[in-house]
């Protein structure tokens, strides 16, 4: 199975997880924000991105351009979801 199956019928086909780091006072970066997108049809990530014009790039186009790209393996195996 290419997603991971939802009770009600839906389909979870994919993961965007995003850090949204941690701007100092003076307006630096103790942490830069990150992105990534994970497929559970195709098995692949994209990303990360670092910084906060990247991640906000990216989570604006991901749904889009990994679409365009997406090739769904075969596989009979049932893979979740996990959470953090």
């Amino acid at each position: 199975m290419s997603a991971y199956l939802l009770p009600d019928g839906r389909q979870i086909t994919g993961a965007l997880s995003v850090q949204f780091g941690r701007q100092l006072k003076g307006g630096t970066w103790a942490e830069l924000p990150r992105a990534k997108y994970e497929c559970f049809a195709c098995r692949t990530t994209e990303g990360p991105v670092v910084g906060a014009a990247a991640v906000t790039a990216f989570v604006q186009t991901i749904r889009a351009t990994h679409k365009a790209n997406c090739h769904p393996t075969t596989s009979s195996s049932h893979q979740g979801a996990q959470a953090a």
